[in-house]
C-alpha cells in the first residue's frame, strides 16, 4: 500500500514539475562569472538545475551529520556494554560479600 501511494506522490510532483516547465519556457542568460553568460536556455531548466544542485548540497552537508550521529551511537553503545560488565562485577561482589544466613545459625 505504501508503495502505491509513494507512486501516486511521485506521479503529482512529475505532472507539477511538467506543468511549470510549459508555464515557464521564457529563455534567459544566466551570468556565472562577470563577463561570461552561458547560452539562453529555458528559465524552468535554470530553475530545476539550481533545485537539484541545492538538494545535492544539502545531502552532502547531512551526510556529515549522519556520520557524526552514528560515531556516536557507537560510542555510546561501547560505554553501554562496559557499564553493564560493570554492573554484573558489582552485582557478584555484592553476593560474594554478603553473609549466607545457613551458615551464621549454627555456631
Amino acid at each position: 500500500m505504501l508503495n502505491k501511494i509513494r507512486f501516486i506522490i511521485w506521479l503529482v510532483i512529475m505532472l507539477l514539475v511538467a506543468y511549470f516547465v510549459s508555464m515557464n519556457s521564457t529563455s534567459i542568460s544566466v551570468n556565472l562569472i562577470p563577463g561570461y553568460q552561458t547560452v539562453p536556455l529555458p528559465l524552468s531548466i535554470v530553475i530545476i538545475v539550481s533545485l537539484i544542485i541545492g538538494a545535492i548540497l544539502a545531502v552532502i552537508l547531512t551526510v556529515g551529520d549522519w556520520i557524526k550521529f552514528k560515531l556516536e551511537i557507537k560510542k555510546l553503545k561501547k560505554q553501554l556494554e562496559n557499564c553493564e560488565k560493570e554492573k554484573q562485577v558489582f552485582i557478584q561482589l555484592k553476593d560474594s560479600n554478603q553473609p549466607k544466613s545457613g551458615t551464621e545459625n549454627n555456631v
